[in-house]
């Protein structure tokens, strides 16, 4: 049984979020919420044009406004997702002007301010060459552009934000754990893992624990 009611996976774009939040869900019999950005097409144009992140993220809120309330009006027994609702604040602050960043603070505020957050996160941990090639190897057209320089200033965003969080335990994992050839073996070890007590900071575990 999870400890953890609401449980989200963070990472890098390519660390395997989706893959693992899914295997999570399929496994542990949970509700799965994925982020929906197929429908962004201003997500897809920025990757080409920097003018149009501010849109982009606007795009996002408003998106997953609407998504997470729709979920949280329904009855869950557990949680699985594969985004934080505040993350728009990660790539608003690293993409933005200040002006620009301020009016993406406040309607982040005001629209996810009363909706419930993760008891507890994994963060994926992956090397900037394997996020490069996992980008590639899902072979999505707007995402070719995605620079390894990209890739580290989003890394270093996500940390810094990570320094900060203080609301729940973030667990820091090495991607390179997730072997998904073994399923079972897999599940023990992350039912081992969510079944145990965090205290609410940032710490770096191990599966094979």
């Amino acid at each position: 049984m999870l400890k953890y009611k609401h449980i989200v996976i963070e990472g890098n774009i390519g660390a395997g979020k989706t893959t693992l939040a899914n295997f999570l869900a399929n496994e542990f019999e949970t509700s799965l919420l994925l982020e929906e950005f197929e429908e962004n097409d201003f997500l897809k144009e920025f990757y080409n044009n920097k003018d149009f992140i501010l849109h982009a993220e606007v795009q996002f809120i408003l998106d997953r406004s609407k998504q997470l309330f729709l979920f949280h009006n329904k009855e869950h027994q557990h949680i699985i997702t594969d985004y934080i609702p505040y993350k728009s604040l990660i790539f608003s602050k690293m993409n933005l002007s200040k002006a620009d960043f301020e009016l993406v603070k406040q309607l982040v505020e005001s629209l996810f301010k009363k909706l419930p957050q993760p008891d507890l996160m994994i963060y994926l941990e992956q090397p900037i060459s394997k996020l490069k090639e996992n980008i590639a190897t899902r072979g999505r057209e707007y995402e070719e552009g995605i620079s390894i320089e990209y890739l580290q200033m989003v890394e270093d965003a996500y940390k810094e934000f990570l320094k900060q969080q203080q609301e729940f335990p973030v667990l820091l994992l090495d991607a390179k754990e997730i072997d998904l050839t073994e399923p079972q073996k897999l599940k023990e070890n992350l039912g081992r893992l969510l079944s145990s007590d965090f205290e609410a900071r940032v710490k770096k575990v191990s599966l094979s624990l």
